[in-house]
């Protein structure tokens, strides 16, 4: 993503829940920070409307730049259109308008502009849950029609969790965001360098992985924070100068059921009767999804299902299953299959 904002383009990254995609995003911006960008990360999950659009990204340039850059943004922040509908400070008044409200943010967005001109630094902006800018009517089209003229001074990666939302706002020629950025795959984490990786820990804490590496990688699938879960409850379970084995793994996977069940249960309630059963029939692997006894409709309901369930990141395409699809969530594809306990 760096070689992306060297050539002055910007990326798009959309990944599932808990796969590691914010993470990647805080390194990359500590890399190009060595590298001499400024560098500013404004998380946009939850945001309301316009006006909390606004006050993220001022508030993350305030809590985000240092030294000489934040003694400078101190005083220019004073000279900006209010945005917060309460409190003290520079900030207190509220914008009751929606003109107002895309004056305010439009201020913001040109920031990295001001900060260019200012220094002759370019600035690498990070968007994350970027799909919920779509709360307030407009903001997409207000935000790139700022930084489409920010040319080599800022690049931008925007990053989501909601994956059907992301490629709408970047892929449907209607939005305003239609190939403004270049797609950058996020792919399970290879079993060579996990497997490396953990054996590796596990010795420099007194311990041996041994046996338990393998199913330990087949359960996680290259997923990144459940190969953490995995791995921390693994590590637990085995006492200093143990070799791990089959018994340990089976403790070690029974916590990390018990750690993640609380979500999976949350998940499914969540769900409707038609994606409840595609989760189920993929989870286990079976044949025909789509094919049921009560005929085409109810196999069109599942289709349905199974694109929704897709959008949302709960599954995602793979060929190499009986059901074109395999569900993201290894722990919550453990949970389906043992029978969705609620104990």
């Amino acid at each position: 993503m760096i070689d992306l904002a060297w050539s002055a383009n910007n990326a798009r990254l959309a990944a599932p829940r808990r796969y590691g995609k914010t993470s990647l995003l805080k390194a990359t911006l500590a890399k190009a920070a060595d590298e001499g960008w400024t560098t500013v990360y404004v998380d946009f999950f939850g945001a309301l409307d316009m006006t909390d659009i606004a006050s993220r990204i001022e508030t993350a340039y305030a809590e985000q730049l240092t030294g000489r850059l934040r003694q400078w943004f101190t005083s220019l922040r004073r000279t900006l259109r209010p945005v917060a509908r309460v409190g003290g400070g520079p900030v207190s008044l509220e914008v009751s308008t929606t003109e107002g409200a895309g004056n305010a943010l439009t201020e913001r967005l040109n920031l990295p502009l001001r900060l260019h001109e200012r220094d002759g630094q370019r600035v690498l902006v990070a968007f994350d849950e970027f799909q919920d800018v779509l709360t307030a009517a407009n903001a997409d089209a207000i935000i790139r029609s700022q930084i489409q003229h920010h040319g080599t001074a800022a690049s931008y990666i925007f990053a989501g969790s909601q994956v059907g939302m992301m490629e709408g706002l970047f892929a449907d020629k209607r939005r305003a965001f239609y190939a403004q950025a270049r797609p950058v795959a996020l792919p399970p984490l290879s079993a060579l360098d996990l497997g490396e990786f953990i054996a590796e820990r596990f010795v420099v804490t007194g311990k041996e992985v041994g046996s338990a590496l393998g199913p330990l990688l087949d359960t996680a699938a290259g997923h990144p924070q459940r190969a953490m879960l995995l791995a921390h409850e693994l590590w637990t379970e085995t006492p200093p100068g143990v070799v791990a084995d089959e018994e340990v793994w089976a403790a070690a996977l029974t916590n990390a059921l018990a750690a993640s069940r609380e979500e999976a249960k949350t998940i499914w309630t969540h769900l409707s009767n038609a994606q409840r059963q595609v989760l189920v029939a993929v989870a286990k692997n079976r044949a025909n999804l789509y094919s049921t006894a009560g005929g085409a409709s109810r196999g069109g309901s599942r289709q349905r299902a199974a694109e929704a369930l897709e959008a949302a990141g709960e599954i995602t395409a793979d060929t190499d299953t009986r059901t074109g699809y395999r569900v993201v969530d290894p722990l919550l594809a453990e949970w389906l299959r043992d029978g969705r306990s609620s104990q």
